[in-house]
């Protein structure tokens, strides 16, 4: 029985970066030997194991052959007998199937030392093929390793997976978790890059396939600020892009669902495609058409989602906007200048309504009992429209 480190730890250890999970490889053992010996099973379609004293995660030696379409599309078979080259070779790329030993020896079958020297994302094998959930995690290692680029042989295999029509088997949670971890990585824009080149970006959003350019401006503008956005938010904003430059054909509404994304999800969507017009430009509406996009955007019982809103258009926006010609660079001079305006624009009419807020929250509203349910609504409006007239003068 020997046990080696593999996987994202030996990379990361050999990139100099910090590692945040370990994961081991038991060759020569069984799964009786391993319950034997205190390890904890946990593993469904194969032999996973938990450390009686760190929890860290140890699986037997297997191999893997494909009898389905899709990501569980596999039948597995772990005997002591399967070697640490063959369980290796079965990994995805080549930085990933790296393996150290108990005294530090490390075991490269497949040249991901080379390649990490060499800055290549690169398959392991032909058999990358037959996970088409590769295509999605290349590209998010593409966004993790800045300098990294994608080996063109593995681009050729990601393109044939897609046309193969294998993504259609993929569960929407997996390709969600995916592209979530991606939109983490500071440069998120380059996993999209290889969306693009994959040709996997017309399947999973066919509303961006005609103006994908407008995906990368809005990426570089959420990498280069201090804020801290969520993934999903991040996503959002990507599936908002289509309502700002084809409103009319945009169907991103349908994605909310596809995406399975979360019903706070669904309200700033719905927020985002119908109000960011009034609220791009609030300081120039009438004090009634300010008052009646807050009633709508639910402003009164849940302030935030409007504020989140103001956050997200602020990157939106800009990322639309086309420098004259349009060949130049995304981080041009024009186009700083221009989300500059904007940026201040928005954070004008942020500041306006967390007064409006603020000082709606010192009110104290005296309502007679015996008015009707209806005077009661149009008490609190003038009200809350003589709040907002005296923080707009």
């Amino acid at each position: 029985m020997k046990i080696y480190l593999v996987g994202g730890a030996v990379r990361d250890k050999l990139l100099g970066i910090p590692v945040k999970d370990r994961d081991y490889l038991v060759v020569g053992s069984t799964p009786e030997e391993m319950v034997k010996l205190g390890y904890k099973p946990i593993g469904k379609d194969f032999p996973v194991f938990l450390h009686p004293d760190t929890n860290e995660e140890y699986a037997l030696a297997r191999t893997e052959k494909k009898v389905g379409k899709g990501y569980h599309g596999f039948e597995f078979f772990a005997s002591p007998a399967v070697t640490l080259e063959e369980d290796l070779m079965r990994r995805d790329i080549t930085i990933n199937a790296i393996a150290e030993d108990e005294d530090g020896n490390i075991y490269d079958p497949y040249n991901g030392i080379k390649d990490i020297q060499n800055k290549v994302i690169r398959h392991v094998s032909d058999a990358f093929t037959e996970d088409p959930l590769r295509v999605f995690r290349v590209a998010r290692f593409y966004a993790r390793f800045e300098d990294f680029d994608i080996h063109e042989d593995t681009e050729k295999l990601m393109k044939k997976i897609v046309s193969s029509g294998e993504i259609e088997s993929l569960s929407i949670e997996r390709i969600l978790t995916e592209i979530l971890k991606g939109l983490n990585e500071r440069h998120a824009d380059k996993m999209f890059l290889s969306f693009v080149n994959s040709g996997v970006l017309k399947l999973i959003f066919p509303d961006s396939q005609k103006n994908y350019n407008q995906i990368f401006p809005l990426l570089i503008g959420l990498r280069n600020t201090s804020n801290s956005i969520s993934a999903e938010s991040k996503l959002l904003m990507i599936l908002a892009l289509p309502f700002f430059y084809d409103g009319e054909k945009a169907n991103s509404i349908n994605y909310l669902e596809y995406f399975k994304l979360s019903n706070h999800a669904k309200t700033i969507f719905k927020g985002i495609r119908y109000e960011s017009r009034n609220l791009e430009n609030f300081v120039l509406l009438s004090l009634e058409e300010r008052l009646d996009s807050l009633y709508r955007l639910d402003f009164f019982r849940r302030p935030n989602v409007t504020l989140d809103i103001l956050e997200m258009i602020k990157f939106i926006i800009p990322s639309i906007f086309k420098p004259i010609p349009s060949s130049q660079s995304l981080m041009s001079d024009e186009w700083q200048a221009n989300k500059k305006i904007v940026h201040n624009k928005i954070e004008l009419v942020k500041n306006n309504i967390i007064l409006f807020k603020q000082e709606y929250s010192k009110l104290k509203t005296n309502i007679d009992s015996l008015k009707t349910p209806n005077e009661i609504k149009e008490v609190i409006y003038k009200e809350r429209l003589s709040v907002l007239k005296k923080v707009s003068s």
